[in-house]
């Protein structure tokens, strides 16, 4: 079982290093995890803990790094602008003192050697530690992205805060049922470790399968970016003119206006707003409302099919354009250019 897991682990993480996709950095993060996973569960392969100390020193050493590379993976979910920065070497840290305090040779470095050595109580009461810190860590991370999503934007809810939760939440389980085991391999007698040594290895067998059927069912999460991410650097909310960049490129480039059901809700989802926040930032950054803001794109378009489609009639462009009518075409033409649609053809041919 440690083998068929180990497989799926460096399968996934082959996946995740090579499918094409612009959220490279929390992909090699969980790529690196799923390695050092598969490095840990088959270890007793290649005998590295009984027959060399420089191998279990390396194996021990990696083990220090699991924790890292999870919790930067959900960091890097979380934040579209995610960079790691010089301190973050400082998680390095336990990594070396393992290698160091554990390679053949190296002095006896008192409590700093019993707290870094291989299958010591210290050891193990450490270890336990600084799981739960980073998962403290990243409960921190998902609770703030969630309160700062739901504040912020409307629509659907985030698929990456569903699944980084979801994934949270089985590690949590799978790290109490691990502790379980350990606990109750200390009572003489008990087949309760044996018990729970299987159904923790059948569970690590589930939580991988798992994460190999969202490769194949949401390959979204693994191979786009969500827009509603969050900024690092935006801790009170979105500002206004990143907000309005983003509305017009928008607005430009996939033209949501010639859809004649258009709504502002509709608008507002699209580019991750609340339909008051899309509302107010029309009318106090270009002083109009949103079907004014609408009808003006419509209106450029209406411009420009009428002088590059001379043979479309004019009831052909307003409907290509998104309007239902073609009164309400009419006055929402004059109101902006001044003229009616058939006079602005005629002067351009002019």
């Amino acid at each position: 079982m440690s083998i068929l897991i180990g497989f799926i682990c460096l399968l996934l993480s082959g996946f995740l290093l090579s499918v094409p996709s612009p959220r490279k950095t929390p992909n090699r993060f969980l790529a690196a995890f799923l390695a050092l996973t598969a490095i840990e569960l088959t270890v007793w392969l290649w005998g590295a803990t009984a027959s060399s100390p420089g191998l279990s020193a390396i194996w021990l050493a990696l083990g220090k790094l699991q924790m890292p590379t999870f919790f930067f993976f959900f960091f890097s979910s979380c934040y579209s602008d995610f960079r790691l920065k010089y301190h973050d070497i400082l998680h390095l840290i336990p990594s070396g003192l393992a290698l160091a305090s554990n390679w053949p040779g190296a002095p006896n470095m008192g409590l700093l050697s019993d707290l870094f050595a291989f299958d010591t109580s210290a050891s193990w009461l450490l270890s336990q530690l600084t799981y739960f810190g980073y998962m403290a860590a990243i409960l921190v991370i998902l609770w703030r992205f969630r309160t700062r999503f739901r504040r912020h934007y409307s629509g659907a809810p985030s698929e990456v805060l569903i699944w980084l939760t979801q994934l949270a939440a089985a590690s949590l389980f799978a790290r109490l049922i691990l502790i379980a085991r350990d606990v109750s391999s200390f009572t003489p007698g008990s087949n309760l470790a044996l018990v729970l040594q299987m159904f923790s290895a059948l569970l690590a067998l589930a939580i991988t399968s798992w994460i190999a059927m969202n490769s194949l069912l949401k390959p979204h999460l693994f191979r786009d970016v969500d827009r509603r991410l969050l900024k690092l650097g935006d801790a009170g909310g979105v500002s206004p003119s990143s907000d309005l960049k983003r509305v017009l490129n928008y607005v430009e480039t996939e033209k949501p206006f010639l859809d004649p059901e258009l709504t502002l809700a509709g608008l507002s989802d699209s580019v991750a707003l609340t339909p008051r926040e899309l509302s107010e930032l029309l009318y106090q950054s270009l002083g109009v409302h949103f079907f004014d803001f609408v009808n003006g794109h419509r209106i450029t378009h209406a411009q420009n099919l009428l002088i590059q489609q001379p043979k479309q009639s004019v009831l052909q462009v307003l409907l290509a354009c998104g309007f239902n009518s073609k009164s309400s075409f009419n006055t929402a033409f004059k109101k902006h250019v001044g003229m009616t649609p058939s006079a602005f053809r005629a002067q351009s041919k002019s």
